[in-house]
């Protein structure tokens, strides 16, 4: 009995033996090598997480970018917006340089003859290219409001910072502004990320924020908060920026003028002639409220045999699908003798479709929402 105890004690110590040795063979861990990798991949999460958090409680942003002019010279262009969707600045949309301002909602924009040409709208090109044209974001590659506001941004990178690959081994560089960032998406860069706190997003590539109309915005952005003397001079600048609006076109109708019931009326012997007209203005398109107004020009051709023959032009606004009466005159200059000539008034109008603009609401409206921002 002793000696099968024995030996069943044997076995069974051989038997502990053996799964010890079995579980200290199979729990080797991580590689060193490993294991720091996975710090640096935490650290940059870290960094990207609370950079994308800081970046959504922004008051403002300012996006800055560098382009080529017409004659190959590097152009520097900037671009202001508040959370609320409101901006000012200059955004290269298809390689030209388009100023706009954007508030409440409106959005205006001041671009050369060429650039109303490559969106076909030929006609107008010509006007459109002397001021500012109100249109809708989605008439643009990228909605400034709806894409580069504080919030929309963070949105916009937090939705594809999944797609981009954060298991590859960091790539830190020096940034724009000096200190290091962490580079995400390869290339040109994606996205940039300072490696230090305060963690910040200092550098973004438009495609990282609209897949599709991005890459219509060239190739990256560098990227700051808008804070403290800052974003009052941003106030300031808005204010003026709204002042030089005027009275913009509307870039979403047409206009059709007719000239209606012309009436010829000259003094004897002053030689002085008035033309009257009624001119009905028609309006295709635009916002229904408020709704848009028509800038007439009236020119009047009137000619008197060997008189010769005058021109005078006369301008006036009308409310879309209405008639008003306009009135143009000449002078004549009158031989010393009795003569009688014949008068002929050859009257035409255009219409420009412009839209009611008050700068004074417009300024109150961006008081109270800067305000709220401590500007």
């Amino acid at each position: 009995m002793r000696a099968r105890w024995t030996v069943a004690a044997v076995v069974l110590v051989g038997g502990l033996l053996a799964g010890c040795q079995v579980a200290v063979s199979g729990a080797a861990g991580v590689s060193a090598a490993d294991e720091q990798k996975a710090e640096r991949l935490a650290a940059q999460r870290t960094a990207v997480d609370s950079a994308v958090d800081a970046l959504r409680e922004a008051p403002a942003l300012q996006y800055d970018t560098t382009v080529k002019d017409a004659s190959g010279r590097p152009a520097d262009l900037s671009f202001r917006i508040t959370g609320d969707g409101d901006g000012i600045g200059t955004l290269p949309f298809e390689g030209r340089p388009v100023r706009i301002v954007q508030v409440g909602g409106e959005l205006y924009l001041s671009a050369d003859e060429d650039y109303w040409k490559a969106h076909g709208l030929e006609q107008d090109s010509a006007q459109f290219g002397t001021g500012w044209v109100h249109t809708v974001g989605s008439e643009l590659p990228v909605d400034p409001a709806a894409k580069l506001s504080p919030g929309r941004l963070a949105d916009a990178l937090g939705a594809t910072l999944a797609a981009l690959n954060q298991t590859a081994e960091p790539v830190r560089q020096k940034g724009p502004d000096g200190p290091e960032v962490y580079q995400l998406g390869g290339g040109l860069g994606a996205l940039q990320v300072t490696a230090a706190a305060p963690f910040r997003v200092v550098g973004v590539a438009p495609a990282l924020i609209d897949p599709r109309g991005g890459p219509q915005l060239g190739t990256g952005f560098r990227v700051r908060p808008v804070l403290g003397d800052d974003l009052k001079r941003f106030r300031a600048d808005f204010d003026s920026a709204v002042d030089q609006l005027g009275q913009p076109f509307e870039g979403l109708a047409q206009a059709s003028v007719a000239v209606l019931n012309d009436k010829l009326d000259c003094q004897n012997f002053v030689g002085s002639c008035t033309t009257s007209v009624d001119v009905s203005a028609n309006v295709v398109g635009g916002a229904a409220n408020p709704k848009p107004t028509v800038h007439v020009t009236l020119t009047v051709e009137m000619s008197a045999g060997a008189l010769g023959s005058r021109n005078c032009t006369t301008q006036a606004d009308a409310a879309a699908d209405a008639t008003i009466t306009m009135s143009c005159s000449v002078k004549f200059s009158l031989p010393n003798r009795t003569a009688s000539y014949q008068v002929l008034a050859k009257p035409s109008a255009v219409g420009e479709v412009r839209v009611p603009f008050d700068a004074n609401a417009v300024k109150q409206r961006l008081a109270a929402s800067f305000a709220k921002l401590g500007a």
